[in-house]
């Protein structure tokens, strides 16, 4: 009787287990192994999204984006690897979905990407975004941080630098410059007689200067000169007046502009407690009157347009 009792235990503890293996086994899984965040995706530019699923009947890909949402099928196998080609810049939501037959319930995968502009206007429009998004902040050490500036050194050309490299701009676009230069007279073939203008020279933004007579655009470098005509400024850079190759000494973003001025965005400058950070500021351009600089040297629209090889 007792034996009976030992195989009839058994047998059933046998069946609870095996249920219990069954319906782990039959249980979905789903996960999103891509596209990999530290690789920047682009609009227009092919990804691969990447999915391990197991235990499923049936699932799909659920992209949603700006210019809306796409529905993409899975095959029924373990691993599935889906191209995808998004059409729009922004944030990016990837969902994975798989369900079992007879099932109502969903189990599901997510991640949320950033898709970068390749439109040299929606550049221009994401540089202004970015610029504006550190208004008020004083964190020198992050603006320089790829640069071998220090903190306490001139860090307005750095603070565009790191706003192109945000939003994923090439490099050879030219916005990654330590000096505050522009060659407004661009292929001269005279040389520079200031040894710090040289170096400084070699370091510059790579942009193109805009006529004088030409209004500058949302999302053009202004370049500015302080004290411009003082004795220790042309006592610095020996040969200036009489060479000037585009050396200047500020620069910054322009915002958005009116017939009466325009209004820009630019970094290191004194703020309270005697910290150095980004402000927005409004300038009309002239020498004389309310103006953060003594005088505007010249506007340049960055090479925006620039594709990677």
């Amino acid at each position: 009787m007792k034996h009976r009792a030992q195989i009839a235990w058994i047998a059933t503890a046998v069946c609870i287990l095996s249920f219990m293996t069954t319906a782990m086994a039959k249980t979905p899984k789903v996960h999103l192994t891509g596209p990999p965040k530290e690789r920047a995706q682009f609009v227009n530019q092919e990804f691969t999204i990447g999915i391990l699923a197991s235990s499923f009947d049936y699932g799909w890909v659920e992209v949603i984006s700006s210019s809306g949402t796409q529905i993409i099928p899975m095959e029924r196998k373990k691993t599935n690897y889906i191209k995808f080609t998004p059409a729009a810049s922004g944030n990016l939501t990837i969902t994975a979905v798989v369900m079992m037959d007879g099932d109502a319930r969903q189990w599901q995968s997510s991640i949320t990407t950033t898709v970068y502009p390749v439109d040299a206007k929606e550049r221009a429009e994401w540089m202004i975004q970015t610029a504006l998004s550190c208004v008020g902040s004083t964190d020198a050490a992050k603006f320089v941080q790829d640069t071998n500036l220090r903190t306490e050194d001139d860090w307005c050309a750095a603070f565009i630098g790191w706003c192109a490299k945000q939003i994923h701009i090439p490099y050879k676009a030219g916005l990654q410059a330590i000096f505050a230069g522009v060659d407004v007279y661009d292929g001269t073939s005279d040389p520079i007689l200031c040894r710090t203008c040289k170096g400084n020279h070699k370091a510059r933004f790579l942009a193109d200067v805009l006529d004088p007579s030409e209004n500058p655009q949302p999302g053009d470098l202004v370049f500015f000169i302080w004290d411009s005509k003082t004795k220790s400024q042309l006592a610095a850079h020996p040969g200036y007046l009489e060479n000037w190759h585009g050396n200047a000494n500020h620069v910054g973003i322009v915002t958005s502009v009116t017939d009466h001025g325009f209004t820009f965005v630019h970094g290191n400058i004194r703020m309270k407690h005697n910290k150095f950070g980004v402000a927005v500021n409004q300038s009309t351009d002239a020498k004389d009157g309310k103006t953060y600089a003594d005088w505007v040297v010249a506007f340049a629209h960055p090479h925006y347009d620039y594709q990677s090889e």
